[in-house]
């Protein structure tokens, strides 16, 4: 029982090392021996717990991707207002600063030409995202809050994939805040809605 333990528990270490050498560093400076280094082990010890490096690399990413969607879901879960959720829940697709996390999940994105086998986790990411805001929008619109003037789904594929485009503009540096970004989106949001969500606790329908 102890060196399955262990071994898992030298996995995690090793994932741990990972992020934060990819959070310094980025995916490009990530390797072997700077994730040796960050865990103060051998390169042949690393390639041990992990004989393919691209194994670790994809292990990290997914973990890094999964805590930012259990975030947001726990976001959507804690409030029961359809219009503050929906706020929420931009507000934490467009933070302030963009996280070492949320730039990993980024810069991972170009892998997907030369590794296939990411394309199922960032669509899986992707489309739970998606799924967030249609149910917010569901239950605003049950209970009269919302008055969507598109079809459900594709509203909740547009925020998202304005959260995307705005994020990578701050990664090149095209930046003109995460306030204004948040605000666009909103804007759009309060046309496909119906209602003004821009206004957080004043909200009404329009």
């Amino acid at each position: 029982m102890a060196a399955p333990n262990k071994h898992s528990a030298r996995r995690a270490e090793l994932i741990s090392a990972t992020r934060r050498v990819a959070g310094r560093e980025g995916i490009a400076g990530t390797n072997v021996r700077a994730v040796a280094a960050e865990a103060a082990v051998s390169a042949g010890s690393v390639l041990y717990y992990f004989p393919r490096f691209d194994d670790l690399l994809y292990t990290t990413a997914e973990g890094v991707l999964e805590e930012m969607y259990e975030s947001r879901r726990r976001i959507a879960e804690a409030e029961p207002d359809p219009v503050r959720r929906l706020r929420l829940l931009v507000e934490a697709g467009v933070p302030d600063e963009i996280s070492d996390h949320l730039r990993m999940a980024y810069e991972s994105i170009p892998l997907l030409r030369e590794q296939p086998q990411y394309r199922p986790l960032h669509r899986s990411i992707v489309e739970r995202q998606v799924g967030l805001y249609r149910s917010t929008i569901e239950v605003g619109a049950a209970l009269g809050a919302f008055h969507p003037t598109a079809e459900l789904t594709v509203i909740a594929r547009n925020i998202v994939a304005l959260e995307d485009a705005y994020d990578l503009y701050a990664l090149i540096g095209f930046d003109h805040g995460a306030t204004t970004y948040r605000a666009n989106i909103l804007s759009y949001a309060s046309v496909a809605l119906g209602c003004d969500v821009a206004d957080g606790e004043d909200a009404a329908p329009r």
